[in-house]
């Protein structure tokens, strides 16, 4: 693609092993394949004026994939000059999308390319295409029921933000028990899991209680209070338990759980009703015996944790 348009181009991607459900990445490897075309044709600048800018003559495009919130979030960002919102404004009112006399927000100028027949290209190039907008796109993610936003900054690139829900995803899940209730911790977050010892075991004022983990002091988090689970009865002793280190975002902390019942790949399905927006927890999913576990969503039992 970069050869056809004359230009230089890196692909840079990170969060490969982010699982989603086939269907899902069926559907969204088109709209992914346009964005990343029209980053190269209509982002990304000639060599010679990246140059003239100061930039390096070879543009970079960012994929990223990952998990966040009870969603899987996909960007897609590069380098180039940035979304021109007079030129989409003034293509918007020829086209009677919106009026002169309307006051419009920078990100609801943005949110004009999404509308059907809305593309600001010159030309139509065998790049990105016969000047087909992103309403496509939108249209695809929407149908996901997800959602796309953008982000530019003039002369430094844009980001667009495709927010997936996980009911179609699949993630490889270590099962964990904690009293009679199944937690699924994603296995992509678990450092390793190991009984500690009472030494093991540390009260730290302003800290409180910490668990050593290889010489290192890690915040210890008792799934069943964090969770509202334990009824308020007397706090048991964490030597008699199971800890699980789990990482986010380079910290650590260490998970207490009864029992360890293996790993298992699950497909992640919304709660509703009540638990939907229960922080810490992402989704459900039918174990192989059955039985309804529920999926950890890392980051969230991270701010409830650590208070944030």
């Amino acid at each position: 693609l970069s050869k056809k348009s004359g230009k230089e181009v890196e692909l840079v991607m990170t969060g490969e092993d982010t699982e989603i459900d086939r269907n899902m990445v069926e559907e969204i490897y088109e709209p992914m394949v346009h964005m990343i075309r029209n980053s190269i044709d209509h982002g990304i600048e000639a060599p010679e004026e990246r140059e003239n800018l100061g930039k390096p003559r070879k543009g970079t495009i960012y994929l990223k994939a990952y998990h966040k919130g009870g969603n899987i979030v996909i960007e897609i960002e590069d380098d180039g000059r940035g979304l021109d919102t007079e030129k989409i404004l003034k293509k918007a009112i020829a086209n009677g999308i919106v009026t002169e006399d309307q006051r419009l927000t920078e990100l609801e100028i943005y949110d004009l390319i999404f509308q059907p027949g809305l593309s600001t290209a010159e030309k139509v190039t065998d790049v990105s295409g016969r000047g087909v907008g992103m309403d496509v796109v939108k249209n695809t993610v929407e149908k996901l029921r997800g959602k796309v936003d953008v982000k530019s900054w003039k002369g430094k690139g844009t980001r667009f933000y495709i927010r997936l829900p996980l009911t179609l995803a699949i993630i490889d899940g270590m099962i964990t028990r904690v009293d009679e209730e199944r937690f699924i911790i994603p296995t992509l977050n678990v450092q390793e899991t190991f009984k500690p010892s009472k030494e093991h075991y540390h009260t730290i004022e302003n800290r409180g209680e910490m668990i050593m983990v290889r010489d290192t002091l890690l915040p210890l988090v008792r799934l069943k209070r964090l969770l509202g689970l334990d009824g308020g009865g007397r706090p048991e002793n964490p030597w008699d338990k199971l800890m699980v280190v789990v990482e986010n975002q380079q910290r650590l902390i260490c998970l207490m759980v009864d029992e360890l019942l293996g790993r298992e790949e699950v497909v992640i399905k919304s709660l509703g009703g009540w638990l939907k927006n229960v922080k810490g927890v992402a989704g459900g999913a039918i174990l192989g015996d059955g039985r309804v576990g529920l999926i950890l969503d890392v980051a969230g039992i991270f701010d409830l944790a650590l208070g944030r």
